[in-house]
């Protein structure tokens, strides 16, 4: 079935009138005005910010080649347009529900409406009890601020605002820290709160590989079978023999160029490519499947183009099963995952959700799959997730999550030394990070806007608000 949807699009796609190709991205300035349409789309249509906020926060203090970056709204017609001196002029289309695409010209805008037309937004439940809503409960927040310390704890949020956001940036947007059931920290930048949904950037990648893992529990996916590609099923083709494992884990061989420069693969794909998992999957083997580990954006668009045809093959039936199975029983009704022009969601790195939503994301982990009372993902599931990838040099990764495992011998160094080495972490560019702590029963969140060779310190921060949280349990 999954192939003769993907033979359908194909042909849909080949059949509709031709348009201008998106420009291809030769400068760093082509790469601004891409970055920004696609971002100032999201930040003023979803996250609902003011547009001179957003020029100012949010595009030209990102990075050096996006400080000339002018934008126009057009708020009837749902775009944002970018233009500099000297580079192409971009524009990126909102759909309520989907969020924001980058135009490419490989569809009509009227095309992209179609797919989205039947998108509904979930519903909030906020007098419900905490997770699941946002109602406290007493006797599991009374619990968990006798065990904290907080005045340390109260200093270590105030330090990962007060040392990042100098001169009225707001580099640190949010921290929400949950531990014993109950969020025990939880602060804003002016002009971001509760209901601000923030971008993760790459930990867009650890929910795709949630959903992908619902399809792997429900059996209409298999770890160790080959991985459903049309583009690998020709008679002889290596590539035939990756399985999802292996692409959950990074190993599936596939080169792919995961540098953020002018002609790379990651920026020909998220900035010029119509059909992102489609690009990706086009490219050839490098390794022999399972036998290297390299980090691929273009390895979870892959994924995320699977999970499209197992749930229908439409921008429409990718969202039901992402809200029905992983959002609503979340609580993570802010979420969503904006789309390429296939309606495709790209998993690699455009998720939004509130802080709090974010949250609940690392709850799901933290309590092996179950949130709010519910098993949404199975124990079987985590412990693969988790589990570190033999491929890789070092133990850090599993399967579209970040770990702080020791090295086995050598140095035994870990990702983070100052944090539990059972952390398990979604993390994403300008220093998104969502991390769970079995050991200490703990959640952090951190999502800001670092600017381009600016750093915000992991380790330093999230260990001093773990330092601060209560003591920690034998590690599992």
């Amino acid at each position: 079935m999954a192939r003769s949807v993907f033979t359908l699009v194909l042909a849909l796609a080949a059949s509709a009138p031709a348009l201008a190709a998106a420009p291809a991205i030769s400068t760093p300035d082509d790469l601004g005005t891409a970055v920004a349409a696609q971002i100032a789309c999201a930040s003023i249509y979803v996250a609902e910010r003011a547009e001179a906020d957003v020029l100012r926060d949010d595009i030209r203090a990102f990075a050096p080649f996006m400080t000339a970056v002018t934008l126009a709204i057009d708020r009837k017609a749902r775009t944002v347009t970018a233009s500099a001196p000297g580079a192409a002029t971009r524009t990126a289309l909102y759909r309520p529900v989907a969020g924001c695409t980058l135009l490419t010209g490989d569809v009509s805008t009227k095309t992209l409406d179609t797919q989205a037309k039947r998108l509904k937004p979930m519903r909030r439940n906020p007098a419900k009890p905490w997770p699941v809503g946002d109602a406290p409960v007493p006797k599991l927040q009374a619990a968990a601020e006798a065990r904290i310390d907080r005045a340390a704890l109260d200093k270590a949020v105030a330090a990962a605002f007060d040392e990042q956001n100098k001169d009225g940036y707001p580099d640190t947007r949010a921290i929400v820290v949950v531990q014993g059931g109950a969020i025990v920290a939880e602060r804003y930048a002016p002009g971001f709160d509760q209901g601000t949904e923030m971008l993760g950037w790459s930990a867009s990648k650890s929910i795709m590989g949630s959903l992908v893992g619902l399809l792997v529990d429900d059996g209409v996916l298999k770890l160790d079978e080959p991985a459903p590609v049309p583009e690998w099923q020709g008679a002889g083709d290596p590539r035939a023999k990756i399985t999802l494992r292996q692409l959950l884990t990074m190993s599936s061989g596939l080169t792919f160029s995961e540098s953020y420069v002018p002609g790379n693969d990651s920026i020909k794909m998220l900035f010029e490519a119509g059909d992102m998992g489609a690009m990706a999957a086009a490219k050839p083997l490098k390794d022999a499947p399972g036998t290297n580990w390299s980090y691929s954006s273009g390895t979870t668009n892959i994924l995320s183009r699977i999970v499209f045809q197992a749930t229908g093959g439409t921008l429409d039936g990718m969202t039901r099963f992402a809200q029905k199975r992983l959002f609503a029983p979340a609580g993570m009704t802010s979420a969503l995952i904006e789309p390429d022009d296939t309606g495709v969601q790209v998993g690699s790195s455009y998720a939004y959700a509130t802080a709090r939503d974010w949250a609940r994301y690392g709850l799901l982990h933290l309590n092996k799959g179950k949130i709010g009372g519910k098993q949404l993902l199975s124990r079987e599931w985590i412990d693969f997730a988790v589990a570190p990838t033999a491929a890789a040099p070092r133990p850090v990764y599993g399967a579209q999550l970040w770990l702080n495992h020791p090295e086995p011998a050598g140095e035994r160094r870990k990702l983070y030394p100052d944090l539990p080495a059972d952390t398990v972490m979604a993390r994403g560019h300008s220093f998104q990070i969502v991390a769970a702590i079995p050991s200490q029963d703990a959640v952090i969140v951190r999502l800001g806007w670092t600017p381009e060779g600016h750093i915000f310190d992991w380790n330093k921060h999230l260990s001093r608000i773990a330092a601060a949280l209560a003591p920690t349990a034998s590690a599992p």
